[in-house]
């Protein structure tokens, strides 16, 4: 089968996009994960490559310690190379048998990502499915009103920076790379000395994963219209102190990829995040994505008060 794959690219995105739109089973989910952009971000930490097995499109990752599936496999495709000759529970299994064969019978294989429309599906068929972080998913009329008291803290924060600063919410732009990444250096430095006044395992995993997250804003900011993404910053005095990103997952919901913002200006993020809110009104929904099992991120998200967390699983043999 390793004959089969072949590297992805930012210009297999209409591939994907196609597969999960024909996906008839979990196409419905609201999981941010289930696009493009959330795995080639990651392009310069796993080695992506895909394959089309009987009219199923099947994503790899591969990284130090073997391969994996980030997505279950998608389809069928209609007009495809070829016809959708296997059943789902075929397919899969010859995924798996590859992965296990390829990782020596490790623990890497796995499927990741997996809906709830098909966790039934996968444990009929003998998987372990367990639990990965959920995502938060708001009302997004709710995040633009910020209405009652459960929202006075981030209004509040909202008032007091247009009260302080004369802002400029505006498209992102390829010139804007540079001083974005910049912005994102000094905000990681930041994020990293609230992490070292408590030593604590949530903390360092936290630092772990700023190291890896520059490659992904990279590629972001670089590529962000081959990504099909929608980006947008927040100026004061002429200066960028906040850019956020996000997709269409569905017709009905947004999902809001990264944001970073300066976090000495006080109310900054929630005003970026609430003017991009209020941005999106074609969409009822709003996708966060997941807490990454870090509680300080945790309590940020829920103090928007999700309508639902949407579940998230990942199978293995």
């Amino acid at each position: 089968m390793s004959r089969c794959l072949t590297p992805l690219t930012v210009h297999d995105r209409v591939r994907l996009d196609q597969a999960l739109l024909h996906t008839c089973e979990g196409g419905a989910t609201s999981l941010a994960t289930w696009a493009f952009a959330p795995h080639i971000i990651w392009q310069e930490l796993f080695s992506y490559t895909w394959a089309e097995i009987d009219g199923w499109w099947c994503l790899f990752a591969e990284y130090g310690d073997g391969v994996f599936m980030p997505l279950p496999p998608l389809g069928p495709i209609p007009n495809g190379k070829h016809q959708a000759s296997r059943p789902f529970k075929d397919v899969v299994k010859h995924v798996v048998e590859y992965m296990r064969v390829k990782n020596q019978g490790t623990a890497v294989t796995r499927i990741e990502n997996v809906p709830e429309e098909l966790k039934q599906g996968f444990q009929e068929l003998g998987f372990t499915v367990a639990e990965k972080d959920s995502d938060y998913l708001y009302r997004r009329q709710d995040l633009v009103d910020l209405k009652g008291d459960q929202y006075k803290v981030p209004r509040a924060s909202f008032n007091r920076f247009c009260r302080s600063h004369q802002a400029q919410y505006r498209s992102y732009e390829v010139t804007d790379q540079d001083e974005c990444l910049a912005l994102f250096h000094r905000w990681a430095l930041q994020k990293k000395a609230q992490y070292s006044e408590a030593e604590t395992s949530s903390n360092s995993i936290a630092r772990y994963m700023l190291q890896d997250a520059e490659s992904a804003h990279r590629v972001i900011l670089k590529s962000s219209n081959l990504l099909g993404l929608v980006g947008r910053v927040v100026c004061i005095d002429g200066t960028i102190r906040g850019y956020t990103f996000g997709y269409e997952r569905s017709s009905d919901v947004f999902c809001i990829l990264v944001e970073v913002v300066d976090r000495t200006v006080y109310g900054a993020a929630q005003f970026l995040f609430r003017e991009f809110c209020r941005e999106m009104e074609p969409y009822a929904f709003i996708n966060t994505m997941d807490d990454s099992g870090l509680p300080s991120l945790a309590c940020s998200k829920r103090a928007y008060r999700p309508v639902q967390m949407v579940p998230n699983y990942f199978v293995t043999p």
